[in-house]
């Protein structure tokens, strides 16, 4: 046989923690005065494929992502005497497809390091907060905002990501991972927020783990194959 049916992949399932910071060209709109980074999170199944034959410590891979981008946003509406303000949680709800060469060095434990593009479907927008009215005079109105804001931002835009990780093996062929990655939009989102704002997007901060295994392509043939 060649070499290549004995050639390892590895298939991992991860997730954790996500932290974005929303950006525009106009600091300041008459559509949202200001972004504040919210707390949320991101799960994912990440596919690589040694290639040592093109270059030593080598992979390729393919990500298939679900993250949820989140900002504090507030905003303020004055007319005369009344004052209205906004301030809500909003969420992005997307797909990724992250595409990657990764370098992985080591045995027992494997320090990893990958970049390449990242494509974003953005499938839900949802503002989630409250609405205060202020008149002079008059007590203040309060009401809960809870929207699904399907205009604000849709279809796909592109980024960039790069992540650093590490794989510690346990048994045979499953392993530990941890990994720090960061995710920058070079397009911007479509939609009334792009109209408002001329360019908006998101720089993502993620922390998270999972657990891989790495299995020989043989085995897809033989359950006599070594696995590794």
């Amino acid at each position: 046989m060649s070499d290549i049916a004995f050639a390892q992949s590895n298939i991992s399932i991860n997730g954790g923690y996500l932290q974005s910071i929303f950006y525009s060209t106009q600091q300041k709109s008459d559509y949202y005065y200001s972004f504040s980074p919210y707390h949320s999170y991101h799960v994912n199944v990440t596919y690589k494929e040694n290639v040592f034959q093109l270059a030593p410590n080598m992979r390729l891979g393919v990500q298939l992502e679900w993250k949820q981008q989140a900002q504090w946003i507030y905003r303020e509406d004055v007319v005369a005497t009344q004052k209205t303000a906004y301030g809500f949680r909003y969420d992005i709800r997307s797909v990724n497809l992250y595409l990657f060469p990764e370098i992985a060095v080591g045995e027992k434990v494997k320090f990893t390091f990958s970049g390449g593009p990242d494509f974003q479907f953005v499938c839900q927008t949802k503002a989630k907060g409250k609405q205060v009215e202020v008149v002079a005079g008059e007590d203040n109105k309060t009401t809960e905002l809870s929207d699904v804001r399907s205009k604000d931002i849709s279809g796909f835009c592109f980024g960039l990501k790069l992540c650093l990780g590490v794989e510690i093996h346990l048994y045979k062929g499953l392993s530990l991972c941890f990994y720090n990655a960061y995710a920058a939009g070079l397009t911007s989102f479509n939609g009334n927020l792009k109209n408002k704002l001329n360019f908006f997007n998101g720089l993502d901060l993620q922390l998270g783990g999972g657990l891989s295994y790495c299995f020989n392509h043989k085995d897809w043939f033989s359950k006599k194959s070594k696995k590794y």
